[in-house]
């Protein structure tokens, strides 16, 4: 019971260890725990159930008030019903949050969360206010006889706070049984339930809980429906002291093996970090898709960390799925970065405590990873800009998109240390976002090709098939059309991507992109291929967004001879019907769907996904062993960047196979001779490109040889 706690009635962090000396003991005598803390956060909402399991065993209940600060003119509608107090960015994904941290101590604070919260056992109400912050700071646990504790202070709970190297927090107890501290409890109850009942006058409201926070607990406990235990959070609680008061485990240093086997930096990529320092540490590095440019990037940052005290090293990817992946290579390195993606409560107070922790001189060591939406919101940039640029590590994952002009300024400008990631970092048509690229990065200072990285055995050999695809007379018609378009915006233009010929440029680009990446007769090609040919496993087919019209059997309420549906709807049919199964891969699916879809095709649980563009940067698939590139740009940027994700090496892979569908002019169209030349030496150039580092360069375009022959172009097959 809570009077034979011993309990004192200060503790302080400099000190106590707050979770061993109160939070666990008390938490585990109580049955009935009542907190209101001055602010609404993800930090407090996840750490506030410290020790909750042992309320789980006892069959008590929580509840938790916070506190939220809104404008004047935002707190009138609230009071009147007809506005929320929260915005999406400040809200957590649960989903998100227990598949980035399976295993340990967040997972399982989740797990309480949604257990008791499920079991009605926990109640959340948010207090907000117009001015002034809601400055209530009232913790009060009571035992089975009616004993009651109650604090207040500056304690918050959170992990910060309950470790004496991040604040110096302090509590004052009081207990209902002491003659002395009676009256101070009662107050303490009393305001609580004023505020619980939203008795507090006109200057509070007190609302429910978010719907996304309630959805979310739902999907939490239909994942884990077991209930917590004390010694399950207690495990983890002790792993996570161990793991942060160990003064070796923030430093990061270079793993002794990967994947089981010893760690070694090919020749490759030391010879561009060996670039990148003669240019004074600055400069792209123009690798292969495939060949490395991840952890090339992560030992430079190592290798500087180590000689240089209180690196902070910013990481910009623009995907949250691959800001995922950095954060998993970052590990290997004993990197654990700060997430700067999803709810911006997630990582700001985070970020914040930094900055106070190394106000007056940057001694720690910090990483982040950000995507590129959040690098540019003005909540990020305030954080950057107090960093310390001399000893600030940027990197660019992808760089190619920081050549927008929504990028200038934001990307870190005198960063000492910088470097650019890119298989393909300029763009073939937009030269003023070239000049920002080098504005930012200076200049390509390494390359190494995909022909190097074949040659070097750090890609997989494969065999490259092209599948002549005729347009219709129709979609010849439009391609044209368009074509004319294109050459009048394109002088327009005159290299400027962002202005507004350019912007009607690359509209135009679009339409002509997805008119070819849907063709028709793809389907028709595709149905033929498979029917000579068993889908093996692992076998990725890349659809365009578009639509493309099907036999009226794809979907029986159909009435007409044939539907327009999305192609990449079509090609998933298609292989349902041969009893191949099959997943998408696709921006219509959430981050934790993708995660799992990637898992079940790398185990083989699928033999096929279906992806579109989305797949194109960064995300890793090795296991991909056969590819139908049915869409494909002309682009040179996403057929590499395509060609490299079907060519990472893989256990069990000795080599890959590409099928690549080529469109080509329709036999006896009535358009000028010439533009169906150019459009075939258009097709050509990535044929050529793909054919000439394959295994049999001689034999991969032997299926045009028909068209080539038609327009003279025999010599383009050499």
């Amino acid at each position: 019971m809570l009077r034979k706690l011993g309990l004192r009635t200060n503790y302080s962090s400099e000190t106590d260890n707050l979770y061993e000396e109160f939070f666990l003991p008390s938490l585990s005598s109580a049955v009935d725990y009542r907190r209101a803390v001055g602010f609404f956060s993800l930090g407090v909402l996840l750490n506030a159930p410290a020790a909750m399991s042992g309320i789980v065993a006892g069959e008590g209940r929580i509840r938790l008030i916070f506190g939220k600060l809104v404008s004047p003119e935002d707190f009138e509608a609230i009071r009147e019903g007809e506005s929320r107090p929260w915005s999406d960015d400040e809200l957590p994904s649960f989903e998100r949050l227990i598949g980035e941290h399976r295993g340990d101590l967040l997972e399982f604070r989740i797990r309480v969360l949604a257990w008791l919260f499920n079991a009605g056992r926990l109640e959340i109400k948010v207090a907000v206010r117009p001015k002034g912050m809601f400055h209530q700071k009232i913790g009060l646990l009571e035992d089975k006889l009616g004993d009651m504790v109650s604090f207040s202070g500056s304690m918050n709970e959170t992990m910060s706070a309950l470790d004496p190297r991040f604040n110096s927090e302090e509590i004052t107890v009081f207990g209902s049984w002491n003659e002395g501290q009676r009256a101070y409890v009662q107050n303490h109850a009393d305001a609580f339930e004023r505020l619980w009942s939203g008795n507090t006058g006109s200057s509070t409201v007190v609302c429910g809980v978010p719907e996304a926070i309630d959805a979310g607990l739902r999907f939490v406990m239909d994942r884990f429906p077991e209930m917590p235990s004390p010694e399950q959070e207690d495990e983890r609680v002790r792993a996570f002291f161990r793991r942060r008061m160990d003064p070796g485990s923030p430093r990061p240093s270079v793993p002794a093996t990967v994947h089981g086997s010893p760690f070694a930096m090919r020749n490759h990529q030391l010879e561009a970090l060996r670039a990148w320092s003669a240019n004074g540490y600055n400069g792209i590095l123009e690798l292969a898709t495939g060949a490395g440019k991840t952890i090339t990037a992560i030992y430079a940052a190592t290798r500087t960390a180590e000689a240089n005290e209180g690196i902070a090293l910013v990481v910009a990817v623009p995907y949250q799925d691959l800001a995922d992946q950095w954060c998993e290579e970052l590990a290997r390195f004993n990197i654990h970065a700060v997430r700067c993606y999803g709810s911006r409560a997630e990582w700001e107070s985070v970020a914040q405590a930094y900055l106070r922790r190394n106000r007056g001189g940057q001694r720690e060591f910090l990483a982040v990873v950000v995507v590129n939406r959040t690098l540019k919101s003005a909540h990020f940039q305030a954080f950057a800009s107090q960093l310390d640029v001399e000893r600030l590590f940027f990197i660019g994952d992808e760089c190619h998109h920081h050549g927008g002009a929504g990028y200038v300024g934001k990307l870190l400008p005198g960063a000492r240390f910088r470097l650019g990631l890119s298989a393909t970092p300029f763009h073939y048509l937009d030269d003023a976002a070239n000049q920002r690229l080098r504005d930012v990065y200076d200049r390509s200072i390494f390359q190494y090709s995909l022909a190097d990285a074949v040659r070097d055995k750090v890609l997989t050999p494969y065999e490259y098939i092209p599948v002549p695809v005729e347009l219709t007379n129709r979609e010849a018609q439009d391609y044209l059309d368009l074509s004319d378009q294109i050459a009048r915006a394109f002088a327009a233009a005159r290299s400027d991507m962002g202005s507004p010929s350019g912007e009607r440029l690359k509209a135009l680009l679009m339409r002509r992109a997805r008119l070819v990446g849907a063709a028709e007769n793809k389907m028709v090609e595709l149905e033929r291929l498979l029917d000579t040919s068993k889908v093996e496993r692992h076998s990725l087919f890349y659809c365009s967004d578009g639509r493309t019209l099907v036999d009226d059997d794809y979907e029986d309420e159909v009435d007409t001879d044939y539907a327009e549906v999305k192609q990449r709807h079509a090609v998933a049919q298609m292989l349902l019907r041969r009893g191949v199964r099959v997943s998408p891969f696709t921006s219509d699916e959430n981050r934790w769907q993708r995660r799992e879809i990637l898992r079940q095709f790398k185990d083989g649980e699928t033999e096929a996904m279906v992806a579109i563009k989305c797949l194109d940067e960064g995300i890793d698939v090795p296991a991909c062993q056969t590819a139908y590139l049915i869409a494909s740009s002309r682009n040179p940027r996403q057929f590499i960047q395509r060609r490299g994700r079907i060519l990472r090496r893989s256990p069990g892979k000795d080599h890959a196979t590409i099928y690549d569908f080529v469109v080509v002019m329709p036999d006896g169209h009535i358009s000028a001779e010439n533009v169906a030349v150019d459009f075939l030496k258009n097709e050509l150039a990535r044929v050529a490109d793909f054919a000439r580092n394959s295994r049999y360069p001689a034999s991969s375009v032997k299926p045009l040889l028909p068209w080539l022959k038609r327009y003279d172009l025999e010599h383009l097959a050499a």
